[in-house]
Formats: C-alpha cells, sequence, structure tokens
C-alpha cells in the first residue's frame, strides 16, 4: 500500500506509511479519527464516518499489524459479564489517550464463562485481578480461579457498612425504608468510599498495585461494576488527565450495561414483595449510576479533604512523581 497523507485538525499536513501506524481509532460520534504511531505520537483528524471507514479498508488490506478501534468505556464482547468495559482509547488531553489492554473496569466474575475468561487472558492479556468486595460478599459468590492471573483482595468497604444497604434488600421493612432514602444511602456511600479510613486504604492498594504492573492488563471489579469500580476508575481517570465530561460519560455508561439485571430486579421485586412497577421502579437506584452519586465523592474530597491534588497526596501517597509515573505507564 502506498503511503496515507491527511490534514490534521490544525492545519498540519502528515505522510505515513502504514508501517509507521500503531493505532487507528474514531472517536465515538465526533467524525475524527486518531492515529497513534510508532514513536507514541497521537494526531487527530476530522474525517467523516466514510472516508474514516475507506482508510481502514485500505489499511487492513495491507496486512500492516495496526491495533483497529478503541473501546472507550464500550462493554467488552462477553457473553456473562455485562458491564465488562476497558478504558483504552478515553481521551485524556489533546494529545493523549489512556492506552489500550491495560485497565479493565468490572462487575464481579463469578458468572464469566470459558470463552468469557479466554477472552481476558488472551485478547485483552489480563495478569491482575483486583477483588474489591467484601468478605461476606466474596463468600457468596466467589471469582472463579484464573491459572496464571494473580487474584487481590482490595476491600473498599468492610462487611457492616456495606450489608447496611444491602440486607434492607431482603425485607419489606426495609424496602420501605430505603424507596425513600435510597438515593441518599447511596450518595453517602460514595462519601464513604473516599473518606472513611477503610476506603482510603483499599484505593492507597489499588494505586500501589497499578503502580507495580509493567506489562499486561489490571482488571478490578466489585459486585456491579458501579459504585466502588466506578470510584476507582473515575479517580484513575482524573489522574490520567480526563476531562470531567469524559470522567462522568465513562461512569454512566453502567446504566445501558446493567439495564437488563435491573428490569430483572424490578420483575423480582413486583413479584416477591406484591409491589407494583412504579413502587418497584423507585429501587433503580440499585442499579443506575447517577450524576450525584459521583458529584458526592468529589464534594467530600473537597469539603474534608483541602481538594483532590490535597487528598491524591496526603490520603492516598500520590506524589507529583507517583501521579506522572501512571500518566507514563497507562496513557499514549
Amino acid at each position: 500500500m502506498e503511503s496515507i497523507t491527511l490534514k490534521n485538525t490544525a492545519g498540519k499536513t502528515i505522510t505515513y506509511e502504514p508501517d509507521d501506524i500503531l493505532w487507528f481509532f474514531e472517536e465515538t460520534g465526533s467524525g475524527l479519527l486518531r492515529i497513534i504511531d510508532t514513536e507514541r505520537r497521537l494526531e487527530t483528524f476530522p474525517l467523516d464516518a466514510r472516508q474514516i471507514a475507506q482508510l481502514r479498508t485500505q489499511l487492513q488490506a495491507s496486512h500492516t499489524p495496526i491495533w483497529f478501534g478503541a473501546f472507550q468505556g464500550e462493554k467488552l464482547p462477553l457473553e456473562k459479564l455485562p458491564n465488562t468495559r476497558g478504558l483504552g482509547g478515553l481521551a485524556c488531553g489533546p494529545q493523549s489517550v489512556i492506552g489500550h489492554h491495560r485497565l479493565i473496569r468490572s462487575g464481579a466474575l463469578h458468572d464469566a464463562t470459558k470463552e468469557d475468561l479466554a477472552y481476558l487472558t488472551g485478547t485483552m492479556g489480563l495478569k491482575v485481578v483486583m477483588d474489591l468486595r467484601t468478605d461476606l460478599e466474596i463468600a457468596a459468590k466467589p471469582d472463579p480461579r484464573i491459572p496464571g492471573i494473580k487474584w487481590i483482595h482490595v476491600p473498599f468497604l468492610n462487611t457492616l457498612e456495606y450489608e447496611k444497604i444491602g440486607l434492607r434488600t431482603l425485607t419489606e421493612a426495609g424496602l420501605e425504608e430505603m424507596k425513600d432514602r435510597g438515593p441518599a444511602m447511596m450518595e453517602e456511600l460514595y462519601r464513604k468510599i473516599v473518606g472513611a479510613p477503610e476506603g482510603i486504604r483499599g484505593l492507597r492498594r489499588f494505586f500501589e498495585i497499578l503502580l507495580q504492573q509493567s506489562a499486561g492488563s489490571v482488571l478490578w471489579h466489585c459486585t456491579q461494576g458501579k459504585d466502588r469500580t466506578g470510584v476507582a476508575a473515575a479517580v484513575l481517570e482524573r489522574i490520567l488527565g480526563c476531562d470531567a465530561r469524559t470522567v462522568e460519560q465513562d461512569y454512566l455508561q453502567t446504566n445501558p450495561c446493567l439495564k437488563t439485571e435491573e428490569e430483572d430486579t424490578e420483575d423480582w421485586l413486583e413479584k416477591t414483595l406484591h409491589l407494583n412497577s412504579h413502587a418497584a421502579g423507585k429501587f433503580s437506584f440499585l442499579f443506575e449510576a447517577r450524576p450525584q452519586f459521583l458529584q458526592a465523592a468529589w464534594d467530600c474530597i473537597d469539603r474534608e479533604f483541602g481538594g483532590f491534588d490535597s487528598w491524591l497526596q496526603n490520603q492516598l501517597g500520590l506524589t507529583e512523581d507517583r501521579q506522572n509515573q501512571l500518566r507514563a505507564m497507562y496513557t499514549c
């Protein structure tokens, strides 16, 4: 294949040989093509979907080893893990993206099929699993043991605190209490994740483990991949340079991923506790990521710890050097 010449968003003309291109992907819904070359330089080009598709076809026909596509917070193609998503491709600055096959956020893995695990260990290069759940959650639904994969327990909440919400779903009285107080309880849960000693210890350990991984991908999960997993992902994305809109969009991507589970739970509430659909729908907060939940965590950090940068350094031990190390490891 002949070289390709494109004009980037700044009006600069750039010429590539196919062998120069490492990563080729389209910004979701934006009409922009991004190319990362073998020198890890990122360029963005204003092309429409037809032009991008045509260029992709040409490059694929060259049989050059190019990585096509980016997950950008979209779910991985797995059978039984509905909320498992790669962070690769998320923009973390005008000239940087999160690297592919390095960071994976997920719900619990107990339902994973053999094919799901093969995709994670093969295609995604999985090396480490961090389980953020409580002891009780793990005992009830343990992760599968995956040969060659390091499994690490990194709890963000103690069992008692977490079960203050979970146990209420088992009784009519508890559900009645949660019906009106549920969202406020979730906001308190988020404040505990970033502000309580257990949450701070968990997040500190989370980043220590990330800093130790020189190759392959790291997966972290709680039960649904929504709250504890979502906070960890949001904090990491902010450190890596993602703007507030990107962080929130990735956080909210849980909602379409868990839509079926939310509907199944509402059906269960209707049948088991004889609730009508309107009453059952009031418990959607159990399966929904909501902006006010995440904002409760940011507000707690600002109010109790003097802001995000101070919290990172003084509570999580993430000095500027360690933050720069994370960026060097997980962005390109």
